[in-house]
């Protein structure tokens, strides 16, 4: 297979993890799709489940864990860590944020329609971030 050329990131396996929420697509997963070559992906959906104990507050608590599991990543592997973030997630302007603050290669957008997503496009460095949409199905 040809490496995948997005912006200035070289993927050499043309793979992007899907990002299941809940638990499932954490910084272990993303780690060790990123260090086969692929696009790990952390899913932003209900982190704040997971890092409870850092925060009542379940949407502050979303944003803990969200960096942790970034963090986490970064410390296992050099390769594209990417996150998704659902449209439909009442906290999605703080995800994206928190991605970017991150400083996350890729971030992916789904389940709706992301019309704000370009205005975060001006808080980011030229070629250090793909913001897409993903569509919810194709027919």
């Amino acid at each position: 297979m040809k490496a995948l050329k997005i912006g200035s990131l070289s993927i050499t396996v043309p793979i992007i993890q899907g990002g299941m929420g809940v638990g499932i697509s954490l910084s272990g997963l993303a780690a060790a799709v990123a260090n086969e070559g692929g696009v790990g992906v952390i899913a932003s959906a209900g982190l704040g489940l997971l890092y409870n104990d850092f925060s009542e507050n379940f949407l502050e608590a979303n944003i803990i864990g969200l960096k942790e599991e970034i963090r986490k990543a970064r410390e296992k592997t050099f390769g594209v860590i990417g996150v998704n973030v659902m449209v439909a997630m009442t906290n999605f302007a703080d995800m994206i944020k928190t991605s970017i603050s991150e400083k996350v290669d890729i971030i992916l957008a789904g389940a709706g329609l992301p019309l704000n997503l370009p205005s975060f496009r001006k808080t980011v460095s030229q070629n250090s971030y793909l913001l897409s949409h993903l569509p919810g199905q194709l027919k």
